[in-house]
Parts: C-alpha cells; structure tokens; sequence
C-alpha cells in the first residue's frame, strides 16, 4: 500500500516518538517532564503481550521511569511497520535491538514492540506500548545508538512537519523521503556531534546524504542543527542556508 502523503506525515511523526522514546534512556541528563508529553494522560505502558501491566496513566507512567536501571543501554530499530487506523489513530510496531552493560558484560534481547498512536494538531502521542522480549542478542559488542536516536528523532519530526521542527531539514530532505539512517557514533550526550544522515524518497528511486552538525542539549526534546552540508561537498564548500 502506498501512503498517501497526511498518512507519510503521520508515519514520520510516529517514528520520531519512537526515536525519542529510546534516546531518552541512553544518555545522563534527560528531563522527564518534555518527554511525558509524547504519551496520552491515559497512557497504558505493558509487557509481555499485556500479560504485565507497567503503568496505566502519565502519572504510573512517571513512577515507572524513576525504577529503570540507570545503566549503559542503546536501542536499535531493525524493522519498523506503520498503519493507519480509524479515528486517528494509527499502529507502529518495531523489531528492537537492545543492549545494555551489566558488570558481567554486554546483555542484549530482540524485542517487539506494539504500538497505538493517537494523531491531532499538535502531533501524535503513544496511548499504549507493549514490549515483549522474543530472541536474546547474543552480540558481546556494545553498540551506541543515542546520536543516531536522536538525529533520527529530529529528521523525523521535520519531515512530519511539526510545530517548531528543523524547516531548513525538512526542505533539504524533500517531502517524499521515506526512509531514514544515520552513522553517528560519538559519547552519550555530547553537546556537539556530526552525523551522516541518509534519506531514500518513496520511489525507492532516488536517494541523497547530508552531513549534519548539532549542538545537543540532552534535556531538550531534540537536538539543533547548526548547519547542513551536502555529502558531496567538500569541507571548503558552504552549507546550505
């Protein structure tokens, strides 16, 4: 099915929640009260196919943050499915990689993750989540994902057309972009990073690459971009305006 250009928007704005929900765990530093405001007030967080309820509201919800270990981790979207549903809402489900250090090493799972969004003026936001561990990940390497959460976070925001989101990403990107990555391996919570980002438009015909540099305030719900560079470029070109 192709998705018709409102349901790409709402595709890019579900992906950026999701972005923003792993990167919220990976770095020192995140504020709590911004990113409770990704979730509906009755919220309904569960494990386990709904065999574990986790919280039933943003308040359970809040209670349930303050008991997650303060551990090294990173979370890695290796599929991700979108759809539209009535009322809207929509359904994201995704096949994450986690991993995290524990003093006897790295611990990792394959988790499925079930997602229901609602969609209104002011963007989407999670009204369940439901995370099941289904593999074990037996990688002993620990690979960092916050950098490339959080620059995939913004891209999809700006793609998903919200309010205060990057206009100068959005145009460079292109409206059709579809599909997203980014190579950006530096410490949690640096303060600025460059990244590569990648973009495939919807025809699976056409693609393009951006070096981004960011300044990262980890307890602002993205980062910002200080400039823009076409991958072709060389390092005497000027970025984009």
């Amino acid at each position: 099915m192709t998705l018709s250009s409102d349901q790409l928007r709402s595709q890019h704005d579900a992906l950026h929640l999701a972005y923003r929900w792993f990167a919220f765990f990976e770095a020192p530093g995140s504020a709590l009260a911004p990113h409770l405001e990704i979730f509906d007030p009755q919220v309904s967080l569960s494990g386990h196919q709904g065999r574990h309820l986790f919280a039933d509201d943003r308040d359970s919800l809040a209670t349930w943050f303050a008991t997650v270990p303060g551990e090294r981790s990173a979370h890695h979207i290796l599929h991700a499915t979108f759809e539209p549903a009535p009322r809207g809402q929509s359904r994201l489900n995704m096949l994450v990689a986690y991993q995290a250090m524990r003093p006897t090493g790295v611990q990792g799972a394959i988790i499925r993750y079930e997602t229901e969004l609602s969609h209104g003026p002011e963007g989407a936001r999670f009204l369940s989540l439901d995370k099941t561990p289904i593999l074990p990940d037996t990688q002993a390497i620990f690979a960092p994902s916050w950098a490339a959460n959080r620059v995939l976070a913004l891209a999809h925001a700006a793609l998903a057309e919200l309010l205060e989101s990057d206009a100068r990403l959005r145009e460079a990107l292109g409206a059709a972009t579809s599909q997203l990555q980014v190579q950006a391996n530096v410490p949690e919570g640096s303060p600025k990073y460059r990244a590569l980002l990648s973009a495939t438009d919807t025809s699976a015909a056409g693609g393009l690459s951006l070096f981004l540099d960011l300044e990262d305030d980890v307890s602002q719900p993205l980062p910002a971009v200080s400039s823009i560079i076409p991958a072709e470029r060389t390092s005497q070109q000027k970025p984009l305006p």
